[in-house]
């Protein structure tokens, strides 16, 4: 290879790694580009708590009359919070069944669901003699057509003799008694024959004995086991009433958990789809059947709680907020303190200076004798609004003056 072309072998060479380089240190900075570039931008970003410091004049703050409690640190017992059904207590169950063989003639006014009072009706029984046999019931229908046919011959007759003055008065009674009796008689086989032909119950049923089912307690119409037109015969099953007032709540515990359990204090009991902590039933221990699942190694505990607004069903599954021996130390702030936005969010106003409010929010672990044990949020000895807390969450937000 002579000079030249080693010279220009050189210059190409040099012109490549020239050339790898650039390439390389442009890949570089796109790259690196690409990482300072953010996949979302937010503007006018303010936190939350720049939104939330009312400032008040003197004479404002004395209008709402606000009052104000330090956040306290104390021993407070400890809480479980299991799932519980909602059972009628025993004893307020009751289910009727027919006394005897009859056709149901229902109440049209009331159905599966609906609250009834003690005493009231809830069904007819029409009551079916022995024999139900299609023709005996025409049979029947035609002696007592001739026994009716004949009773009023004799009233006519009679009639005609007491005009005449050959018979007393006492006679013309008598045949009037037997005609309305063979009338009755006439109207029930006649009824009794309808029901067996299969027309409608209405109108026979007023002319045959039917017994009124009632209610035996006050509560609700649980179930309802027969229809309208149906036969039954006797101890048949009709319907089934519960009582709604008061409620017991069965609670599955662990078995090793009974005993951390302070039975001698209330529990508080929401239904699930509630998260609001002010929207609470208070539940009394009590002594219910002594039962234990094996398989799950839980036994049964048993509250009783008033239901007068209906608010749980039987059968409802619900939370229940059991209360523990054991006590520890938590943040408690009074429960007038608290304030619920229509989320279900917690918060307070604490007093940061005079005559100035920030709206926190807080996390609230439980209600316990008024007070509410806060998990965090708030600091002892923060000063927080217990008094005219929701005035001032208006002033806030343009509802109050």
């Amino acid at each position: 290879m002579n000079y030249l072309s080693r010279k220009t072998y050189s210059i190409l060479i040099i012109m490549f790694m020239l050339l790898s380089l650039l390439t390389i240190s442009w890949c570089g900075k796109g790259q690196k580009s690409d990482k300072k570039q953010s996949p979302a931008k937010v503007e006018n970003q303010v936190k939350e708590t720049a939104l939330t410091t009312i400032t008040l004049s003197e004479k404002a703050e004395q209008r709402l009359g606000i009052e104000t409690a330090l956040v306290a640190s104390r021993n407070m017992p400890g809480s479980m919070e299991l799932g519980g059904e909602v059972i009628a207590p025993p004893g307020t169950e009751v289910k009727v069944s027919a006394p005897a063989a009859g056709t149901i003639v229902q109440n049209k006014a009331v159905s599966a669901g609906a609250k009834v009072k003690r005493g009231q009706e809830i069904m007819r029984l029409l009551l079916m003699p022995p024999e139900k046999d299609l023709m005996g019931a025409r049979e029947e229908v035609t002696v007592k057509q001739v026994e009716y046919d004949v009773a009023q011959s004799k009233m006519e007759r009679a009639e005609q003799l007491l005009k005449d003055r050959a018979i007393s008065e006492k006679a013309h009674q008598e045949a009037q008694a037997a005609l309305a009796s063979a009338s009755a008689a006439l109207k029930a086989a006649k009824a009794k024959l309808s029901v067996l032909s299969g027309n409608s119950l209405d109108a026979a049923a007023s002319d045959l004995s039917t017994l009124v089912l009632e209610a035996p307690i006050d509560g609700v119409l649980q179930q309802l086991y027969v229809a309208p037109g149906q036969t039954v015969p006797a101890t048949t099953a009709l319907f089934e009433v519960v009582s709604q007032n008061p409620v017991w709540v069965r609670v599955p515990i662990y078995a090793g958990d009974m005993s951390k359990i302070d039975l001698e204090k209330t529990a508080v009991v929401q239904s699930l789809g509630i998260k609001n902590q002010q929207i609470k039933t208070e539940a009394k221990s009590i002594q219910g059947p002594r039962l234990s699942n094996a398989i799950s190694a839980s036994s049964d505990l048993y509250y009783q709680m008033n239901n007068d607004e209906g608010l749980f069903r039987i059968g409802e599954r619900v939370r229940v907020n059991l209360i523990l021996k054991s006590e520890s130390n938590s943040l408690v702030v009074p429960w007038s303190a608290i304030m619920y936005d229509i989320y279900g969010g917690t918060w307070i106003y604490v007093k940061v200076s005079p005559q100035i409010y920030s709206r926190r929010r807080v996390e609230v672990s439980r209600i316990l004798d008024n007070f509410a044990v806060l998990t965090r949020g708030v600091n002892v000895g923060e000063e927080v609004v217990t008094t005219a807390a929701a005035e001032l969450y208006g002033t806030e937000f343009g509802g109050g003056k």
